[in-house]
């Protein structure tokens, strides 16, 4: 059939009214007998109907359809995070739409308005630094959400986050107890204008508290995803590494990794014992290198699969009061630091 197929051309196919082809759509089956039932399948079989989302939301039927909105989902820790997810919804029968925001707040609205108008049953965000405002929409249209990887501590709203700053604080703490006592972080600086701030900060504040604590300070390099280069890098180190000292190399983006581990191949002779190298996020890969890299792991999968859960919950009974939790990230010590 050519052109958009209406619920108008079901019931004519069917030979039966829109009122009929209405109620099979929203399972209110005993209004109609077999028959009828049985050519309406038919129908919509034949055109390849497919039910309005608009119109569905509009009549308060839940769509068993879940609205995420994440900041970047180019990245592995999307992936992780997307897999925890996808792995609860699908248990209970729900399916996810997932918009990217990049981090922009008009990108971030826009997303939830198209959500709604899609009608999911409820949103699961990380959200950006316009969260009130998000929040806010959401909760005048009626839908439950819960926030991820977020840094509000609202009582009134559901959220899951990992315990980012005492997972990085106890990493370096043990480290200057293996004997280190020169440390140089490589991260990317914190934007107060996008989401990545809360995390950033929290990353950079218990490094920079753990170090205060002992009495020691910190060099920091700066990266992003264009520079500095490998070579730059290595040309950085060389004058800001010295064997006499005991240096531990933080790099607190996941990304970062290994361009910072390919930089120093000059000086892999020298790993553990006088330079230590620690990651974030990356146990992917990091036992498969010589030597292997140390690194601090956030529960990723566990904090989607949570965050979903949580959700469901929320819309599965309405009694459940708002949730929050907040999840222990652990450090994988393996060769490249001692």
């Amino acid at each position: 059939m050519a052109g958009r197929v209406t619920i108008v051309d079901v019931a004519k196919l069917a030979g039966t009214s829109t009122a009929s082809v209405s109620y099979f759509l929203n399972g209110k089956l005993e209004k109609l007998g077999k028959p009828t039932q049985d050519r309406i399948a038919a129908a919509i079989r034949e055109t390849g109907y497919v039910p309005n989302a608009q119109a569905q939301a509009l009549s308060g039927k839940p769509t068993h359809v879940l609205g995420q909105i994440i900041l970047d989902n180019t990245n592995l820790w999307a992936g992780q995070i997307q897999s925890g997810v996808e792995s609860a919804a699908r248990e209970a029968g729900y399916q996810i739409v997932v918009c990217g925001t990049n981090f922009d707040r008009e990108t971030e609205q826009s997303c939830v308005e198209k959500l709604l108008s899609l009608g999911v049953d409820g949103f699961i965000i990380q959200p950006t630094s316009n969260f009130r405002a998000v929040h806010e929409r959401i909760k005048r249209a009626g839908r439950p959400v819960v926030f991820f990887d977020c840094d509000t501590f609202d009582l009134s709203t559901s959220w899951i986050k990992a315990n980012l700053y005492d997972g990085v604080y106890s990493a370096i703490q043990q480290c200057i107890e293996m004997g280190y006592e020169r440390f140089i972080t490589v991260a990317a600086p914190p934007s107060p204008t996008n989401g990545q701030f809360r995390t950033r900060f929290e990353r950079a504040s218990a490094v920079s508290d753990a170090l205060s604590a002992n009495g020691l300070a910190m060099e920091q390099v700066d990266i992003d995803h264009v520079g500095p280069s490998v070579a730059d890098l290595r040309e950085r180190f060389k004058y800001a590494i010295s064997p006499a000292h005991r240096t531990l190399i933080f790099v607190q983006n996941q990304w970062a990794l290994g361009r910072v581990f390919q930089a120093l191949e000059p000086s892999r002779h020298l790993i553990p014992d006088r330079i230590g190298i620690l990651g974030i996020n990356c146990a992917e890969w990091t036992d498969l290198t010589t030597p292997s890299i140390s690194t601090v792991i956030e529960p990723v999968r566990q904090e989607g699969r949570m965050a979903c859960q949580m959700l469901i919950g929320l819309l599965e009974n309405e009694d459940n009061k708002p949730r929050q939790e907040i999840l222990a990230c652990h450090t994988r010590w393996l060769g490249s630091t001692k």
